[in-house]
């Protein structure tokens, strides 16, 4: 018969062991993640940063092109509206030096830069921390940080794990074979304010109500035929007309009032995106209180013998689902709310 001074060492005995296991597959699970970003090369860890980095602020992470126009202009992403400003590096050779020229650089080339933020996958040592602080003593004004692998895999191993796949360009078929990610189309992303959106969509809108207006008034007040036949060719020409020459500012448009239905009825909450216009397949996602990214999400279609787009629907029940251009039935795919397909 087992005594309850024993059944009690027992249990905590299985208590300590169960802290340890778990303790250690954390630990492992933070090493893997770090010994992936520390592989990492160039434009490779760079990527990879820029996914964390943007997962971490949403839309307001603005990366920059090493090729781009904004190339060599002192950051390689930033966040516009709290001015901080990243600086991303694998080299190993001298890394002090490193961050002293890119930060001059930041601070040469950007206004109001508020934070600098160095990220790398190598080692940060007594003489980088040395040369950080004498940059901290020179403008107090300016806060300097380093980001390292390590500091991303601790943050990411709160992350659910198709996610941290994603943010390290890992294949999905390294999860699962019949799950897809629908990632967005870089080209087409674009971030605003509410007050933007609204500005930028009043053209179409203003428009819309003139031309309905001209219509309807030439259709209940003109009688005869001839003169209805006109006043449509007229309209006709003068909608064309306008949008030849108003077509930069039509191509600003950007759902104004779907947005602001969104809001109003709490369907889109901080942090979440969802469907914007299954026509043009865009989604919308809420960034912060008044700042909204707009993306395109797409696949291509994994079914056997089959390589077409896949683009997104609502369902009648408001669940997203994926359709491919080619079979739109029988090529169909479950998508949950960050934007995981599963083949059906």
């Amino acid at each position: 018969m087992v005594s309850k001074k024993d059944e009690i060492s027992n249990t905590v005995f299985l208590a300590e062991l169960l802290f340890i296991f778990s303790t250690e597959k954390n630990m492992l699970d933070i090493e893997y993640i770090e010994n992936i970003l520390k592989g990492k090369d160039g434009l490779e860890f760079q990527k990879c940063a820029a996914n964390y980095l943007r997962k971490k602020y949403g839309g307001a992470f603005q990366e920059v092109a090493s090729m781009g126009p904004l190339g060599d202009g002192g950051k390689d992403g930033y966040v516009l509206e709290t001015r901080e400003y990243f600086a991303m590096s694998t080299w190993s050779d001298n890394i002090a030096t490193k961050i002293k020229n890119d930060y001059k650089n930041c601070i040469d080339k950007n206004l109001e830069v508020k934070k600098f933020i160095f990220v790398t996958n190598r080692k940060i040592g007594p003489k980088e921390c040395d040369v950080i602080d004498k940059l901290n003593l020179g403008n107090q004004d300016i806060k300097i940080e380093t980001l390292s692998h390590r500091d991303m895999a601790k943050a990411l191993i709160e992350y659910p794990q198709r996610e941290v796949l994603a943010i390290l360009g890992k294949p999905m078929s390294f999860y699962d074979d019949k799950t897809v990610y629908f990632e967005e189309c870089r080209d087409r992303q674009l971030t605003f304010t509410l007050w933007e959106s609204i500005k930028d969509s009043m053209h179409v809108y203003l428009a819309t109500i003139f031309f309905v207006a001209v219509f309807c008034t030439s259709f209940f007040y003109v009688e005869a035929d001839w003169a209805k036949t006109l006043c449509f060719i007229v309209v006709a020409a003068l909608m064309s007309l306008y949008m030849l020459v108003n077509i930069n500012s039509l191509r600003k448009y950007k759902y104004a009032h779907k947005i602001l239905y969104l809001l109003v009825t709490g369907k889109l909450q901080t942090q979440n995106e969802v469907l914007l216009n299954e026509g043009r397949h865009l989604t919308i996602k809420r960034n912060s209180t008044w700042n909204f990214t707009i993306n395109k999400r797409s696949i291509n279609c994994i079914k056997r013998g089959c390589s077409s787009k896949v683009f997104l629907y609502t369902q009648e029940d408001g669940t997203i689902i994926g359709r491919c251009e080619k079979d739109k039935l029988n090529h169909t795919y479950r998508v949950d709310n960050n934007f995981y397909g599963e083949l059906l």
